[in-house]
């Protein structure tokens, strides 16, 4: 009897705290929604988003709806149609957060990257001052403005010595590139 309760102890400690799995799970869910968010482009999020509500929920949320009726008419459990039901319910309510968070991240680095040209013209003039073109590369200047993330692909700066380019492609945009041109200093977008 003694032992009894040590052994209780000991195999409770084992065994994870039913809140535990759901800080984990909760965990899960924000770093993928921060991963869809940040990273994935518009267009994509768009079409693995609301189509698998169309072509699988929809009729997923008819069949749910359909067995909570004939549970509660019958008496039987309730359980896997709220499950169906609670599984469609979360992914659209991921999906109707994702997009419109997903939007404003890209409009606020498309302003970030159209702003860059203009805080970093003049250690680009600079340099061509002391050195008699632009560089070739933005590792070339001093400590510079942090690049923004839209730029840093390939597309990014490009410089044939005497004028200096930045483009980026349009998130959400299948061809779609917006390029700068130290000639005109100004984006133009380009199909």
């Amino acid at each position: 009897m003694c032992r009894e309760p040590a052994v209780e102890a000991i195999r409770t400690s084992r065994t994870p705290h039913p809140m535990k799995k759901q800080f984990y799970l909760a965990a899960v869910i924000i770093a993928v929604f921060a991963a869809v968010v940040w990273f994935m482009d518009p267009l994509f999020l768009f079409i693995l988003g609301v189509a698998p509500l169309l072509w699988i929920g929809l009729p997923a949320t008819l069949l749910g709806v359909i067995l909570l009726l004939v549970a509660v008419r019958t008496g039987r459990s309730r359980r896997p149609s709220l499950i169906i039901l609670s599984i469609v319910c979360g992914f659209a309510c991921f999906v109707g957060l994702a997009i419109p968070t997903n939007h404003y991240i890209q409009t606020q680095a498309v302003a970030a990257a159209k702003a860059y040209p203009e805080r970093i013209a003049p250690l680009l003039e600079q340099y061509r001052r002391v050195h008699g073109a632009y560089p070739a590369s933005l590792d070339q200047l001093p400590p510079r403005p942090r690049v923004p993330r839209l730029l840093r692909s390939n597309y990014g700066y490009h410089s044939d010595g005497q004028h200096y380019t930045f483009s980026f492609p349009q998130p959400g945009g299948m061809i779609d590139v917006w390029d700068y041109s130290s000639e005109t200093h100004t984006w133009h977008l380009s199909s």
